[in-house]
């Protein structure tokens, strides 16, 4: 069987130059496909990934800086490579800083250009195959931790059922705090697995066309139980005739349960957690026109979030920087995990809070 293709998308307004580049890549044994300007060179890799872009920075409809945005957010295995004349070497470096792999100037060597893109590929092959197997590496160590720790955790359980004999009072009070903390490291486990799975890649979505507001009244409805028992009142609101969507059901419950067991757990006896769903265009991309989205949306009355801490909420190592609290019974990974989530569906997420006012957390999917 012979080599894939290398699958090149060219964007530039001069059609000579955009000409010879894909009929001497074609002739090299490249896949190409060819476009004008910006606007179509979203709609491209909107339509399908590609291996490397070419992109000229000035171009009519959206410049190469916008069109390097839109990939390095939505096509991350796409390397792209910028085409600028002498006097945008300035702008050039800018699309360097915004993920580039490199850019070249006008003319262009075409002796040069093969080897060069096909080094880039080379590389960026090189790099995922090392970042597989340190995901491999990191989820069989998880794994070989998990499962003796588990075992243990049954263990505890026939103690605590007087199946190796009667226990005393002090014993099993023992053995009831061994059980909490082993339940904690469980958890901790589950998380990184997961969160290493979706790192890796390794997750696919099982999409399916559904109702957000269904799925999000469900989920509360699985909470009520702890939210009456702290006495928290639960709020629920939900647009009508919202359009079904397209998401991962089992992924999407994830994230709401992760959202609502951070609200229970920040909220005072006597607080309140209000749920909404609605439909709201956002603007995800400068330049760009809005689109419309379901966004979830989730209160809690707790003590809010300071300000400092807000642009770390989604970050994994947040707890080494502004510590945590020992009381906090959460593994820290909820929230990065639903991040990871939200953004294979192309989604957004993100918190809203002031201190003594409680604190939003939201998510929103694309309407399609």
């Amino acid at each position: 069987m012979g080599e894939e293709k290398i699958q090149v998308l060219i964007a530039d307004d001069e059609d000579p130059l955009r000409m010879t580049i894909a009929a001497w890549l074609s002739d090299e044994g490249f896949e190409v496909e060819e476009v004008g300007d910006g606007v179509e060179a979203i709609k491209k890799t909107q339509a399908k990934d590609y291996d490397i872009a070419l992109l000229d920075i000035k171009m009519p409809g959206a410049n190469g800086l916008e069109v390097l945005r839109y990939i390095k957010k939505n096509s991350a295995q796409t390397e792209v490579v910028m085409m600028t004349g002498m006097s945008d070497v300035g702008m050039a470096v800018e699309a360097m800083k915004l993920g580039a792999k490199e850019y070249l100037t006008k003319p262009i060597d075409m002796d040069q250009l093969v080897p060069q893109l096909k080094g880039i590929i080379q590389a960026r092959d090189a790099e995922d195959r090392i970042r597989r197997l340190q995901t491999e590496h990191t989820a069989r160590l998880l794994f070989d931790l998990h499962n003796p720790i588990a075992g243990l955790r049954q263990s505890i359980g026939y103690l605590l059922k007087g199946m190796a004999g009667s226990l005393g009072d002090h014993q099993k009070e023992l053995l009831g705090y061994m059980t909490t903390s082993i339940d904690k490291v469980i958890g901790l486990l589950t998380d990184m697995m997961d969160l290493t799975k979706l790192e890796g890649g390794r997750v696919r979505l099982n999409k399916g066309i559904g109702n957000l507001g269904t799925s999000v009244q469900n989920a509360t409805h699985e909470f009520r139980v702890p939210i009456q028992s702290s006495k928290i009142t639960l709020d629920f609101y939900t647009e009508p005739d919202l359009p079904p969507l397209e998401y991962d059901s089992e992924k999407i419950d994830q994230v709401l349960h992760n959202f609502l067991s951070n609200a229970v757990q920040h909220t005072p006896s006597q607080g309140a957690i209000v749920v909404q769903v609605r439909k709201v265009a956002i603007l995800l991309e400068e330049g760009q026109q809005p689109t419309d989205h379901e966004i979830v949306s989730v209160f809690n009355s707790g003590s809010g979030i300071p300000q400092e801490r807000l642009s770390l909420i989604f970050d994994r190592y947040r707890d080494l920087v502004s510590g945590k609290s020992s009381k906090d019974k959460s593994t820290g990974l909820g929230l990065i995990i639903s991040q990871r989530i939200i953004e294979a569906h192309n989604g957004k997420i993100w918190v809203e809070s002031e201190i003594g006012k409680g604190a939003t957390f939201h998510f929103a999917l694309p309407i399609r």
